[in-house]
């Protein structure tokens, strides 16, 4: 049953209503809309609170100039359509706001998807039984054969195995552990094999000749080598391997890839993501994208570390400019990038066996966060992986706060946000998030991704630390929906907002169903709680007149937990999107009923998968959480 409610949006034309045209047209139709959707279900999700209430729904909803109009009956809607208006007759189908990923990187992940192969780019592969000393002489044998192969000076970048098949009772079977801990691989046994090469030894820890070492160095023109040992050439962040193949792409070719990703992620209904910008390079990209006109999607961007090590006096490190910039690129923060490492690499409070916390991180960067506080700064879209990395988040927030002399309402304006909730917050950290007002951006990935081990090495009482959102959002803390993953390509965006409700593991079962949430909060996460983490909320999040149209079409009626039940919400995707009242895809199918054009990039994955799903379901299967 719907509950209609009129909003129109006054222009102002409407102030010429002396005018002999105005004094004969209906006063809603001075101004035509662009395009209308009319008989559907509307849910303008604009009931904020933390509750089950969506807040008003609607019939139809109109669109002109990018925004919103009007919402209201078909009847009312459709007096607003002129003679060169859209009319999207939807059929009863489910339009929501379009759906906001607090962190993820298609920027970064644009240049694997849709650039060219990268020169020199050859993987060292692990046989069943291979130790790591095996891997090692492996990569020795093919990194000294590549001067036979390549010129003097040639960049090689070498994937590597992320896991070898050993015994669960070893600790070291990543090569995050083996190259942290173990040290099995370093830059002087390749230099032994090729110093004629720059050799990248690839992975979330990786490896890198002295040549390779150098060039990086030289990027930053001081004494620092961010997120490297600079004695053994071994990297703890994924960040050195953008650093450097970003560094090596023209502009040009970074502007094309990144417009193609973006445009991907709209078929996937995301309408506004966030990121932080390390590479300059990709920074002149994404600003020149803005300036021509060719965003797909909307940018709340955050500088890097890299920036405030290398240009900590510039005028954004001086002045609070969070949320200024244009519609489709704004600056949400400022970031480090990461305060220690992804699991297993993260630091916590847990008493483990020794060596669990022997291969813990904690960097030395986090000491930046207090520097970001005293400038006045917001600090945000830093991973956080650990409750240990949080602790020292918050305490260099008060620390830096204090020495500027702000007051509790002042720190939490800035809205300080903490990343991923891997392993945190545990619950007695929950009061002081709430007090300084940090926001919580939390990935459902990890609750599958990390939940497991974390039972395994720590103990089952802290799955309950494992993307907490009951208690988070029961503490008072704002939870935000972040993705962090390309993964969204395999299974759509509500396998991840389905995970907040049903907490599935691969193997079927629930881990930590204490921390379950409803579809509604779920869903609150990824649009009006959102838009506040990126200093929207007055345009993004809901749908209201005057506020952006940023809009999606569903499959199915995401609300209806008859129709859909909660171990099926991963079967609802988009068929339109539109943002800023641009058309940025059609499904297929619906561009027949429609009559008009598919647009974009279908996502024919996500549709192969949900049918795989839907399959499993009607055959009488609990369709099977594991996507291949």
């Amino acid at each position: 049953m719907y509950k209609i409610t009129s909003k129109f949006l006054v222009g102002a034309g409407m102030l010429y209503a002396v005018t002999g045209i105005s004094q004969q047209l209906d006063s809603h139709i001075v101004h035509y809309a662009d395009s209308i959707f009319i008989n559907a279900n509307v849910v303008s999700m604009d009931d904020v609170g933390v509750n089950e209430k969506v807040g008003n729904t609607y019939q139809a909803i109109a669109e002109r100039d990018g925004l919103i109009l009007a919402l209201g009956s078909s009847e009312e809607i459709r007096k607003m359509a002129g003679p060169n208006t859209k009319i999207y007759d939807v059929k009863g189908r489910t339009i929501i706001p379009g759906i906001i990923d607090t962190h993820s990187h298609p920027h970064e992940y644009a240049l694997e998807h849709w650039g060219p192969p990268l020169e020199g780019d050859v993987s060292v592969e692990a046989d069943a039984d291979d130790d790591w000393p095996d891997i090692v002489k492996k990569t020795v044998d093919l990194v000294a054969g590549l001067k036979a192969t390549h010129k003097k000076g040639d960049w090689v970048f070498i994937n590597w195995p992320r896991r070898i098949n050993v015994s669960d009772e070893r600790t070291d079977k990543t090569s995050d552990v083996a190259l942290k801990v173990h040290r099995v691989l370093t830059r002087q046994i390749l230099d032994k094999a090729n110093t004629d090469q720059n050799i990248v030894v690839l992975g979330n820890r990786g490896v890198v000749n002295t040549p390779a070492m150098e060039v990086y160095h030289s990027y930053f023109g001081n004494e620092e080598y961010p997120d490297m040992d600079d004695k053994d050439g071994i990297y703890l962040s994924g960040s050195v391997v953008r650093v450097l193949q970003g560094e090596l792409t023209p502009i040009p070719l970074f502007m094309d890839v990144m417009q193609q990703e973006f445009l991907e992620w709209t078929a996937y209904g995301i309408t506004t993501f966030s990121s932080r910008i390390g590479m300059y390079n990709q920074t002149s990209a994404i600003l020149q994208m803005d300036r021509q006109g060719r965003m797909p999607i909307r940018y709340a961007y955050a500088l890097d570390s890299y920036w405030f090590r290398t240009m900590p006096d510039m005028p954004v490190f001086r002045t609070d400019l969070t949320g200024t910039g244009s519609d489709w690129l704004w600056m949400n923060s400022v970031s480090i990038s990461s305060g220690d490492g992804a699991y297993p690499l993260l630091a916590t409070t847990i008493e483990a066996r020794p060596e669990i916390k022997e291969r813990e991180v904690l960097r030395d960067r986090l000491k930046f966060i207090k520097e970001i506080a005293v400038r006045g700064l917001r600090w945000g879209n830093t991973h956080i992986a650990g409750d240990r990395t949080l602790e020292v988040a918050l305490d260099m927030i008060e620390q830096g706060s204090a020495e500027a002399g702000m007051t509790a309402e002042m720190i939490q304006a800035k809205r300080h946000t903490s990343d991923h909730c891997r392993v945190n917050p545990r619950p007695e950290q929950l009061p002081r998030l709430k007090k300084l007002g940090v926001i919580m951006s939390c990935a459902p990935k990890y609750i599958t991704g990390d939940g497991p081990d974390v039972a395994r090495d720590y103990g089952d009482a802290y799955l309950n630390w494992v993307v907490p959102m009951k208690s988070i959002i029961d503490g008072g803390v704002r939870a935000v929906f972040e993705i962090d993953s390309h993964s969204v390509a395999g299974e759509g965006v509500f396998f991840h907002i389905g995970q907040y409700v049903n907490r599935i593991g691969d193997d079927g079962k629930v881990l930590a169903p204490a921390q379950k949430i409803n579809r509604i909060w779920a869903l609150k996460t990824a649009t009006s709680w959102a838009a506040y983490s990126l200093f929207r909320e007055h345009k993004l999040g809901t749908l209201e007149a005057g506020k952006f149209a940023d809009i999606i079409v569903l499959n199915k009626n995401y609300f209806d937990q008859k129709a859909v039940p909660d171990l099926m919400i991963k079967t609802v995707r988009p068929l339109f999107t539109m943002i800023g009242g641009k058309v940025r895809f059609i499904d297929t199918a619906l561009a027949a009923e429609l009559k008009t054009e598919e647009a974009g990039i279908q996502p024919e994955q996500v549709i192969k998968q949900i049918s795989e799903w839907e399959t499993e379901a009607a055959a009488g299967k609990v369709a099977a959480n594991k996507v291949e």
